[in-house]
């Protein structure tokens, strides 16, 4: 077995878990709040989604890529492993995302499955940097 320290906690101890606790409380407000939007005004959500703050469709992707490699980079320098995840999970979406405003079929490259596996490539990969680099 040799000197091989096994993670034995996945969120951490102590601040940790506390950071880990309130960070997902704002989380769960905000993903009520949103559904809470979406469900009183569908219209509103629609054109709210082709849209970020009057700018182009693109620019959502590219804030959540943006707030996906914060949270990953912030990630790498706490014990606990979930905002790793979180921050590749979000960076995996706005690739997923800026394929479909470019062309899903343009990704294709004569094989239906590709598109989806180039999300998957991304987090699969940034998961194992992040693994790697908390041991």
């Amino acid at each position: 077995m040799g000197d091989e320290l096994v993670e034995r906690e996945y969120m951490g101890k102590g601040r940790s878990r506390v950071w880990t606790y309130l960070i997902l409380m704002v989380l769960l407000v905000a993903i009520a709040v949103v559904i809470n939007l979406v469900v009183k005004n569908p219209e509103g959500a629609e054109s709210g989604f082709r849209s970020f703050f009057g700018l182009p469709s693109w620019a959502l992707a590219l804030v959540t890529f943006i707030i996906g490699a914060v949270v990953f980079w912030l990630g790498l320098k706490v014990e606990t492993d979930w905002p790793e995840a979180f921050g590749a999970f979000l960076i995996a979406a706005s690739v997923a995302w800026g394929e479909l405003i470019i062309g899903w079929d343009k990704f294709a490259l004569g094989l239906v499955v590709i598109p989806y596996l180039i999300p998957i490539a991304v987090f699969a990969i940034l998961l194992m940097y992040g693994m790697k680099k908390s041991v």
